[in-house]
């Protein structure tokens, strides 16, 4: 058993989650866990930095190709050529470069991921936004309303599965409406897939495997930064099945990828290999734990609502509610709890919180929100 409740103070290390933070502040924002990675992955960093020679490592990385080609294998059922993937400075560079590939506009749902949202800045193309459709307080692709909104001059749509902030893992079947949505309007698929093995609940489907069209209009993206809680030793790959898209992709890759960190190829090949796979299971199972604190002390605050996780670590929380210009703010000033603004997604009335903690941490840090809170309606 892997005790996640112990973390080593991250203050004074350069990290943002922690520097950003003004002291006596918990941060429970930007997507990194305060959780230590697999001894595995410790292990062969101490090893690899114990040699004294740091030189160019193989450029096609095809033994950490193989791993990830067996990994797709055990854990989604379906068969990845080696060929099909494409090293990439990290996932959001690459699905930048992907928009580039159409050269045009390019669209996704709302609430999204705001790095995404600056994706229209660095490929220099316009977007359009449209906003998902609710159930209850559950969110829902909405592909009426996408519809209403489509013009020719959009070429590509983004998909983010499972999705940040909102913590949706998209059935086969919703993927499969995207994908037949995007064969009608001759776009290309680009799937974030960054949180794929943060499943809480259901499935995860690779948006290649859903159809031949899908298979072969699509770039898939991957990398094990978010399971791994490595964001610090960034890689990640596009699968790109079709040689044709890929050889315009590698053509735009071009002088992006000049090397590899050999500390993150250290890394990945343990995440990889199997040697975490009982870290990553206990790790979710920690996880699930800190949604049900989050969403029981949800159920508690009247005011906030809450889509039920199905995967990630991160609770999108709709403050509408409380009547507050700025929940984020509030909760900075009167809580001493640093969560990410909802505006940043495009919702400004909601935050995000990181449960990717200790639960010591997490009940902390809802503990003040709730004193917060509860001083605000009382009028002090």
């Amino acid at each position: 058993m892997y005790d996640f409740e112990k973390c080593p103070d991250r203050r004074h290390t350069d990290s943002i989650k922690w520097e950003d933070a003004p002291e006596g502040v918990i941060p429970m924002w930007v997507a990194d866990m305060d959780i230590p990675v697999a001894e595995p992955v410790q292990e062969a960093l101490r090893e690899r930095a114990a040699h004294p020679l740091y030189g160019y490592p193989d450029f096609q990385q095809k033994e950490l190709k193989n791993l990830v080609v067996a990994h797709y294998r055990k854990l989604y059922d379906t068969e990845v050529d080696p060929q099909w993937i494409v090293w990439v400075p990290s996932v959001m560079p690459g699905v930048t470069l992907s928009v580039k590939i159409r050269q045009g506009s390019f669209a996704y749902f709302v609430p999204m991921y705001n790095h995404i949202r600056e994706v229209t800045l660095e490929a220099k193309q316009p977007v359009t936004e449209v906003s998902m459709k609710k159930a209850g307080t559950q969110f829902f692709m909405d592909f009426a309303a996408m519809e209403a909104a489509m013009t020719p001059k959009i070429k590509t749509f983004i998909l983010c599965n499972p999705h940040n902030p909102v913590g949706r893992c998209y059935t086969k079947e919703e993927i499969l409406e995207a994908a037949e949505f995007c064969e009608k309007h001759d776009l290309l698929l680009v799937s974030d897939e960054i949180h794929c093995e943060l499943v809480l609940e259901g499935q995860h489907v690779p948006a290649f495997t859903v159809s031949e069209w899908a298979k072969m209009h699509s770039v898939t993206m991957g990398s094990q930064g978010k399971i791994g809680n490595i964001p610090g030793l960034p890689l990640g790959f596009a699968i790109i099945p079709n040689p044709e898209l890929r050889a315009v992709f590698e053509k735009e890759l071009l002088g992006t990828m000049s090397s590899y960190n050999v500390m993150t190829l250290a890394a990945y090949e343990k995440l990889y290999d199997g040697s975490c796979d009982t870290w990553k299971e206990e790790l979710r199972d920690h996880l699930r734990k800190n949604r049900d604190i989050v969403e029981d002390w949800v159920s508690r605050m009247e005011g906030i609502t809450m889509p039920h996780n199905q995967a990630t670590y991160l609770a999108f929380l709709d403050c509408s509610g409380l009547g507050l210009e700025n929940p984020a703010e509030f909760f900075l000033k009167e809580a001493k709890v640093m969560v990410s603004p909802g505006e940043i997604f495009a919702d400004p009335q909601s935050v995000r919180l990181n449960y990717g903690c200790p639960e010591s941490q997490l009940k902390e840090a809802l503990s003040r929100m709730e004193e917060a809170l509860k001083k605000y309606k009382s009028g002090c």
